[in-house]
């Protein structure tokens, strides 16, 4: 159950892009899932309470959302490279078309640099992006990314209702499915770089291959599927850019700003993806299958 305070702010409709949440560790990240929740969810209440049974509401309690990134420190804190995956996936288009979230539990572990890196994001906030952060203390984070948030104290009285329970027993999942999910961004950016190259073709085949050696996930398949979600995001933010360069704008790309594909190009290009998708769900051999999609995708590219 979302904070009576938080769910009255939904469902104003005032929300702002930016929260921070203070109080206990297992409480704020709980809340924090919670306000994703209510976020995305396609039916809320009038109360601003998720209704916990559309597709986005089953999708977070599963652990497998799209449109939600839950960064957790590694360690002792949360590292540079997380937020640089933060970065990358902030520039991405909502999967589902609506908004996205990301939630940097444990802000405050974040060493200046990465501090730095998401004051960058903050200090220009795209429609539709919101980040939930985390601490026992607000103080504890630099003034500059203070001064951009929303900062609510959660109450050491909170009841948790038993949601914190679930919560607790999910988290490894979470954390499990995230390191995937930055793993094939990782993987897409590298399919988008030999793209943007000279390559012959021949590295495609070499990437296309190593999906058999990952060891993130118990399912290939799995692993396959959400490369796929990533590089069908990348390619609709690829056609985007073309259309908004077509018209003497600015475009925003993850890439170096460098367009890899004209518009119809990726269009083109994730009409293939999203027939792969359907491949891999009726079991076709996935390397087979990643091998011909990006092959086919290589045509398609500027010369």
């Amino acid at each position: 159950m979302l904070y009576a305070k938080l769910a009255e702010i939904v469902a104003s409709g005032r929300i702002s892009h930016a929260w921070l949440l203070t109080g206990r560790p297992e409480q704020t990240l709980e809340q924090a899932v919670q306000l994703a929740k209510a976020l995305l969810c396609h039916q809320p209440g009038a109360d601003g309470q998720a209704c916990g049974h559309c597709a986005s509401c089953r999708k977070l309690a599963a652990g497998n959302h799209p449109d939600v990134q839950l960064i957790l420190p590694r360690g002792a804190s949360v590292k540079i490279d997380q937020t640089r995956s933060m970065q990358y996936t902030a520039n991405l288009e909502s999967y589902e078309g609506g908004r996205r979230v990301v939630i940097i539990h444990q802000a405050h572990t974040m060493p200046p640099a990465a501090a730095n890196s998401l004051l960058k994001i903050l200090e220009e906030p795209k429609d539709g992006l919101f980040f939930i952060l985390t601490a026992p203390l607000g103080d504890s984070l630099l003034e500059t990314i203070l001064s951009r948030v929303v900062w609510l104290r959660l109450p050491d009285d909170l009841p948790a209702e038993g949601d914190d329970v679930y919560f607790t027993a999910l988290l490894p999942e979470l954390a499990k499915e995230q390191e995937l999910r930055a793993a094939m961004q990782e993987k897409c950016r590298r399919l988008l770089d030999l793209l943007a190259g000279s390559d012959n073709g021949a590295a495609l085949l070499v990437l296309a291959k190593s999906f058999r050696d990952d060891k993130l996930s118990g399912s290939v398949k799995h692993s396959m599927a959400v490369f796929l979600e990533e590089l069908l995001a990348a390619l609709r933010q690829q056609a985007a850019g073309a259309i908004l360069q077509a018209g003497g704008e600015k475009a925003d790309l993850s890439y170096g700003g460098r367009l890899i594909f004209s518009a119809q190009g990726a269009l083109s290009a994730a009409l293939l993806v999203e027939e792969a998708i359907r491949d891999i769900d009726a079991n076709v051999n996935g390397v087979l299958t990643l091998s011909v999609l990006f092959l086919r995708i290589y045509d398609l590219k500027l010369k």
